[in-house]
């Protein structure tokens, strides 16, 4: 059964964006799908449910997706500033797990990435 039915799904993908883009909610390290319900006055499941059936992703996905495409930038742009610095300041809470998301997304690491950029 579908939860979102009488949503406007739309509007809400687009306040979300807007979210994340603007507000840059993705920088808290500990922002929760209910955080981001909450902001958007909907509840969990239906969050979650956006994300899966019209956004083909789930909850970590999105937000790393967020988290990667800023530390990019920042890396670029701030050569002198560490990657780990980087890393904490988009809302890894770990080394490890921005290496990880940071591969995964780009296929390379944060200092290759760095060096073709630069």
């Amino acid at each position: 059964k579908s939860l979102i039915a009488n949503l406007d799904v739309e509007a809400l993908i687009l306040r979300l964006g807007d979210c994340m883009r603007d507000d840059k909610l993705f920088m808290n390290e500990d922002l929760t799908l209910k955080d981001l319900a909450d902001e958007l006055s909907i509840t969990v499941h239906q969050l979650s449910q956006i994300l899966n059936e019209r956004l083909s992703t789930n909850f970590n996905n999105f937000v790393n997706q967020y988290r990667i495409s800023e530390s990019k930038m920042l890396l670029v742009n701030e050569p002198e500033r560490s990657v780990i610095s980087i890393a904490y300041a988009v809302g890894f809470n770990t080394k490890s797990s921005f290496y990880y998301a940071f591969s995964r997304f780009t296929g390379t690491t944060p200092q290759d990435y760095r060096r073709e950029h630069c």
